[in-house]
């Protein structure tokens, strides 16, 4: 059995429940077991130097400190147990003391063990009490023997020699155990909190890592919401617009062509707000269905559920389709989205009277579609800023529409995500160009 198994066996679970207490009580229960061994040496030279009282003594010592640990197995506080420890040990010493020549006996010094054991098997209070009954018991054999009372010396003093040899190495001894036994339990606590240490600094990394990605998440669940808030304005206000149409008499008769715009409007919206729900995996380029999509029929669509908000404005949108194959790799509803959300900004920032236009050419294995209004346009110093999230520059919407700094950095997005690159041909004089290239599903025909 292990000596750690054989000291928890003499304890009561009370003390497992209270780290402190148990560290005391496993101390107490060591203490106990040691100083019995210790004493059982001290038995045998008792005999060898004849001295009977220290025959007497020391088996009381071995019995008492083998005793003392089954009291732990009751609900007996510590420092009870650790002051009756300290009370036996200290009986002996100083009636030995007395019976063997008082202050000129080689057990005098022994004294001073008295404090230092209380100090480490109970705690500093007792230190200090014990302190001073061992400082009073010192000082009253110094004044007997200053009054010249003779104490008795019943051990045998033909062989003080040996007796002081013997009985001043053991003192040594049991200081040197009292401070590898400090040295220990220090050691073990510094182990014991430098381990807790790691594991708090371990809590707090994981802790910080969880926050983070909570605060990211967070972002992103609110980055999805005001891309819904933002994309879905678009049809919305489409869907108006046709209304509107539908409610004029200049349109009698087409009421079924404008319902069946509403319908394929409203759809793109469910569909929007399907994908934009799984925005969290349409981050990964393997979970977009890449389907090949007709751009020149989503631009015709949305010119076509676009135009009675350009009217209002009184813009005109002219689309010129020059290339030879518009088939591109991608998804439609991130084509429509990329696409509703260039002309629609070009409306929003243009005055009426003018125009927004559309070209539609192939470069390479890409198609290139450019849509430029005649706005305001984009400063140099901004255009840095077109493509970040919730960027406002200083050129406003010309009607009061509202404007969330959200439709460039969605677009952006929409694009990469398609394999695609978009960006901003400044230098004109007048407007803004937005170019947009995009992967076809095969080479054009240059026939």
């Amino acid at each position: 059995m292990q000596l750690s198994h054989l000291v928890d066996f003499f304890l009561h679970p009370v003390y497992f429940e209270q780290p402190d207490q148990l560290r005391k009580a496993r101390l107490f229960v060591r203490g106990c077991l040691l100083t019995s061994l210790f004493s059982t040496s001290y038995v045998w030279l008792s005999v060898l130097f004849e001295y009977q009282k220290g025959v007497y003594f020391m088996v009381m010592n071995v019995v008492g400190f083998l005793l003392l640990p089954l009291l732990a197995k009751t609900r007996l506080p510590i420092a009870l147990l650790g002051n009756l420890y300290v009370t036996l040990g200290a009986t002996a010493v100083l009636v030995l003391t007395y019976f063997s020549g008082g202050i000129w006996s080689a057990i005098y010094p022994w004294i001073v063990s008295i404090p230092l054991l209380a100090l480490l098997v109970v705690d500093k209070f007792s230190g200090a009490v014990w302190g001073g009954i061992a400082l009073a018991c010192m000082v009253y054999f110094g004044v007997l023997d200053m009054r010249g009372i003779a104490l008795p010396v019943e051990y045998n003093v033909e062989m003080k020699t040996w007796w002081f040899t013997t009985i001043l190495t053991g003192l040594l001894l049991i200081i040197l155990f009292v401070g590898f036994v400090f040295e220990v339990v220090q050691t073990g606590a510094l182990r014991e909190l430098e381990s807790k240490n790691a594991k708090l600094e371990e809590q707090k990394t994981t802790i910080a890592s969880q926050s983070e990605a909570l605060e990211k998440l967070i972002e992103e669940k609110d980055y999805i919401i005001r891309i819904l808030a933002h994309d879905l304005r678009n049809p919305l206000s489409n869907i108006d617009g046709l209304a509107d149409m539908m409610e004029s008499k200049r349109y009698v008769g087409q009421e079924d062509e404008f319902l069946g715009m509403v319908k394929r409007t409203a759809n793109n919206a469910l569909h929007l707000i399907e994908r934009v729900l799984e925005m969290d995996k349409a981050d990964q380029r393997e979970s977009i269905d890449m389907d090949p999509v007709d751009v020149a029929e989503v631009l015709q669509e949305l010119i076509e559920s676009i135009n009675e908000t350009a009217r209002r404005k009184d813009i005109a949108i002219k689309l010129n389709n020059a290339a030879r194959s518009t088939s591109v790799v991608g998804e439609r509803v991130y084509v429509l989205q990329i696409f509703e959300n260039l002309l629609s900004n070009a409306i929003k920032f243009s005055k009426g009277g003018t125009k927004v236009s559309i070209t539609v050419a192939n470069t390479n294995s890409s198609l290139m579609v450019k849509v430029a209004d005649e706005g305001p346009g984009v400063r140099p110093e901004e255009e840095d800023r077109l493509f970040k999230k919730f960027s406002k520059l200083s050129s406003r919407p010309t009607g009061e529409e509202s404007s969330a700094g959200l439709g460039l950095s969605l677009v952006k997005r929409y694009v990469e995500l398609l394999g695609g690159k978009i960006w901003h041909e400044g230098g004109a004089a007048i407007g803004a160009t937005f170019a947009v290239e995009l992967p076809l599903t095969g080479r054009p025909d240059r026939g």
